[in-house]
């Protein structure tokens, strides 16, 4: 309905100014409802005002229909909705589709949405979470936008780190006593386990050369097929992954296929990427291995080529990231992965291979994040300096139970509902693209850009439609008052806004402007609650304000869902 809104003004405007324009170019307004800036854009090419030009488009532009007003400010043509004309058929359209308001018709595309993927070698840590959180709030939202989603992750069980530790393994190495006491209370969750033996294993690997070369043995016999070997690594990691799963379930991250690197060796998939591309025209050796020349495309690296292959014989992660690729682009439309910034340049190596050389047609997009520091200090996991993400979730929900006692609501069911969903909002609210510092006092914020503060904005409006006793399904909305007050349309125009919210966020892969978007309408449903009383209004104003706080409900609830996060209905 809203972007319906801004097609009829872009029409008015077209009309009025003979000019063709951009949707985008009519945009919101801190005076008014929605702005055009295209007296400025004809004042160039007229070389004229612009204050002039506004002026003139605005005398020819008639307000009818969802159009209330028309103005000229300094330039600007400034529009004014007819909130009268507006609000029953948005209320009726809330009342008809219910958690199904935003969303869009089927596409019929499938779409291969890869995320999280992370070494199996440890728990989950903060780092890491932002993969998780976008690719799974993705995954929801792009599901919400028409596409059939099927969501992946890749485990990584030949790689170094996991020969690593189950090298130590076999040899016996111990666990690292430190990483135990430090994380004494999950000594027996396997992904915890898991990382206790790498920290031991993985410095002996670096202090002990014949260690590392019985490593790289191993790596090798793995690569060539040696059942065995790859059964044994791939056991190590398969222990760790089911120890991550735990607080995948916990977080409500759901994946609909586990797709194993050892698979793609097993089925001789990596030897034949590797076969094939040594017939390239961009092939080369060099004392460093075998790999693909690609300066090209403008990428080039210092050893001069694209490594695909040791001079040993064994494959390196490319090789295998290629095989897994060209199997998923069999099975959609688009595929997205969601990456750390640091692997910009490996990925545009991939993409570069897949569609240049092998003249895949199937589309290969990237979300890449930036990094995550907690508290000003980056995360690692090699040196077993990590902030887990089972840690950190024990203490979101531990703290939101002693801030929640403060409201007499306290059960431990609110506490882990506030508390996961702080850390995830915290997370999503910015950017992909722009780092974080992550601080769970600034998360579990009631009163600030926080998930608890939107929580309670929709516990609230629960708490008023109880306390009305009224079937809000018996309301005749082609009966309530119309006259609005501005608190009452701000908050009507951002309910208005959410489907395009929802298209905006799926086709910027970014789900920071819904978490955005979700605090600006919890902030106008706190000016309207203040300044609107709902349940000692006359009848009809009641009736209407009732409809309001429950449309606000619904696109609270709707909203939060697409970002994984639980919406309570008692705070």
């Amino acid at each position: 309905m809203y972007t319906k809104i801004r097609e009829e003004i872009k029409g008015l405007l077209e009309k009025a100014s003979g000019e063709s324009l951009m949707l985008e170019e009519i945009q919101e307004s801190l005076i008014a409802d929605l702005t055009s800036t295209i007296a400025f854009r004809l004042a160039s090419k007229l070389k004229r005002n612009p204050r002039e030009i506004a002026e003139e488009i605005t005398e020819k532009i008639k307000p009818s229909g969802s159009i209330k007003k028309v103005e000229a400010v300094n330039g600007y043509v400034n529009f004014f909705l007819n909130y009268s004309r507006i609000i029953i058929p948005l209320l009726k359209d809330l009342m008809n589709k219910k958690c199904e308001y935003g969303k869009s018709k089927k596409k019929n595309k499938k779409l291969i949405l890869e995320h999280t993927s992370i070494n199996p070698s440890g728990p989950l840590h903060v780092g890491r979470l932002r993969n998780s959180l976008i690719g799974d709030s993705l995954a929801r939202i792009l599901a919400f936008s028409g596409y059939d989603v099927e969501t992946h992750y890749y485990v990584n069980d030949v790689g170094k780190q996991i020969a690593i530790i189950a090298q130590g393994i076999k040899e016996g190495v111990e666990p690292d006593k430190d990483a135990i006491e430090n994380y004494r209370n999950y000594k027996e969750k396997e992904d915890f386990k898991i990382f206790f033996e790498y920290v031991s294993a993985n410095r002996k690997f670096e202090e002990d050369p014949e260690f590392r070369k019985r490593v790289q043995e191993y790596i090798k016999r793995a690569e060539s097929g040696d059942e065995t070997a790859l059964d044994e690594i791939s056991n190590v990691a398969r222990r760790c992954l089911e120890g991550q799963k735990e607080i995948f379930q916990k977080l409500g991250i759901h994946f609909d296929r586990f797709d194993f690197e050892s698979d793609h060796i097993k089925r001789g998939d990596v030897s034949a990427v590797l076969e094939f591309l040594r017939k390239s025209k961009y092939a080369k050796t060099t004392q460093k291995g075998f790999g693909l020349d690609l300066k090209d495309f403008g990428l080039e690296r210092r050893e001069g080529i694209s490594i695909l292959a040791r001079l040993d014989g064994t494959s390196v992660y490319l090789a295998r990231d290629v095989a897994y690729h060209l199997q998923k682009s069999k099975l959609g439309d688009l595929m997205i992965n969601v990456l750390g910034e640091d692997h910009k340049f490996e990925f545009r190596e991939l993409s570069t291979i897949l569609k240049e050389i092998y003249k895949i047609k199937v589309p290969l997009e990237v979300v890449h994040y930036s990094f995550v520091n907690f508290e000003g200090e980056e995360l690692s996991t090699r040196k077993g300096q990590i902030v887990p993400v089972d840690i950190l979730l024990e203490d979101a929900i531990n703290k939101a139970e002693i801030e929640i006692e403060k409201r007499e609501i306290a059960t431990k069911e609110v506490a882990s509902v506030i508390g996961i969903g702080a850390i995830k909002y915290h997370i999503l609210k910015t950017s992909p693209q722009k780092p974080i510092t992550f601080r769970l006092e600034e998360a579990l914020n009631f009163d600030g850009d926080a998930s608890p503060y939107i929580q309670y904005a929709h516990a609230r409006c629960c708490s008023i439609i109880r306390r009305s006793e009224m079937d809000l399904n018996k309301i005749n909305v082609d009966e309530i008052d119309l006259n609005l007050e501005r608190d009452e349309e701000n908050l009507t125009r951002s309910i208005l806004r959410f489907p395009e919210i929802v298209e905006k966020t799926a086709n910027e892969r970014r789900p920071n402007i819904l978490a955005n978007y979700l605090y600006q309408l919890s902030s106008e449903f706190s000016k309207f609650y203040k300044y609107c009383p709902v349940l000692p209004s006359e009848e009809k104003v009641k009736c209407r304000r009732l409809l309001l706080v429950d449309a606000t409900r619904q696109v609270l609830n709707n909203g939060l869902n697409l970002l994984g996060i639980e919406a309570p209905e008692r705070m």
